[in-house]
């Protein structure tokens, strides 16, 4: 049984561009040479390819008699990049550019439609997890509390006292060494608090506050930015440690904005906040709050202009690496995009 694992290796391709590719009516030879460069560049985190030889596309299934012609089409029709004196190739990126006509067949509708049930079903997967986490840890904790109650429960006196009995926690690995009412007081609060945290996670609508928050605003969200949002929350890569929150943030903010293009607006700004490492709840309102303080005052410190979010311009209080995803949503991360 094959054993596949991104650990192993995985490509990083802009999704956008997989979806012109799949739009546009390429041939089956042109396909495989499409799919022959991109693995041998993104699949090698590079953006373009070394070929040395023509033959070397007889791998991909290319009859050695088609393989220049093909190679020429592509290049004249602006799909593909080729210096042929060093034998280097890259996928031009700028699909506007491509000079292929769309398959008879697609339906721009029908294919965003089909993207959001998978990723709405994506959430909901999710979600069930969660449940059954939350679960798992109710149970826990439950049977921590009854634990502990019966540890302390006691024969009720006959009449009422004035105060009430202290006792220390037993069968514990460490005992507590202060018998202070306190301490007894700020356990039961930990577990209560504890409890009513996840219960108030726990939400009876599949959707998540963040995708909710954004239908609310600006109406139902792009594919691609729910698939951002995704990335965000779920992957290694991203360093946010409240994820969900600063999403709703951003949108927030975004709403105040009113932007152009939302979706494009917040992605812009999901990515300076991490470029700037801002990446708590916390860090991203104290930024905000400064820089609306500063913006009250007439926007300047010290005779420095201060730039924070703008309608289509984001820019960051300090030097931000370059965009790491070439101007495309969808899956991205804190290396460059190749």
């Amino acid at each position: 049984m094959a054993d596949v694992q991104l650990e192993k290796g995985y490509i990083r391709l802009a999704t956008e561009l997989m979806n012109e590719v799949i739009r546009r009516d390429f041939s089956k030879r042109q396909l495989a040479i499409i799919h022959f460069i991109i693995r041998l560049s993104y699949g090698c985190h590079r953006k373009d390819c070394f070929i040395e030889k023509y033959n070397y596309f007889e791998v991909a299934g290319i009859n050695k008699v088609d393989i220049k012609k093909e190679l020429k089409f592509l290049r004249e029709c602006g799909v593909i990049n080729w210096d042929e004196n060093d034998m280097i190739f890259s996928i031009n990126k700028d699909y506007d550019k491509w000079q292929i006509t769309p398959s008879k067949g697609f339906d721009k509708e029908k294919f965003d439609q089909i993207i959001h049930q998978n990723l709405r079903k994506k959430v909901s997967e999710i979600l069930t997890e969660k449940d059954e986490k939350v679960s798992k840890t109710l149970t826990d904790l439950e049977a921590l509390v009854s634990k502990t109650l019966t540890i302390l429960g006691v024969k009720v006196s006959n009449s009422l006292t004035s105060e009430l009995v202290k006792h220390l926690l037993q069968d514990f690995e460490n005992d507590w060494e202060s018998k202070d009412e306190e301490v007894l007081k700020d356990s039961i609060k930990d577990i209560y608090l504890k409890i009513k945290e996840i219960d108030d996670d726990k939400d009876d609508d599949i959707v998540p506050n963040y995708f909710t928050e954004y239908e609310q605003n600006f109406g139902y969200p792009p594919a691609l930015l729910i698939e951002e949002f995704s990335f965000w929350i779920d992957s290694s890569e991203s360093q946010f440690t409240d994820p969900e929150e600063i999403i709703i943030e951003v949108i927030r903010r975004a709403k105040k904005q009113i932007p152009n293009n939302p979706a494009k607006y917040i992605s812009k700004i999901l990515r300076d906040l991490h470029n700037m490492e801002l990446y708590s709840l916390e860090a991203v309102q104290a930024y905000n709050q400064k820089f609306d303080e500063k913006l009250a005052n007439g926007g300047a410190n010290h005779g420095k202009k201060v730039h924070q979010y703008r309608r289509g311009d984001v820019r960051s209080t300090k030097e931000s690496p370059d965009s790491i995803t070439g101007g495309q949503l969808g899956r991205i991360g804190k290396r460059k995009s190749v």
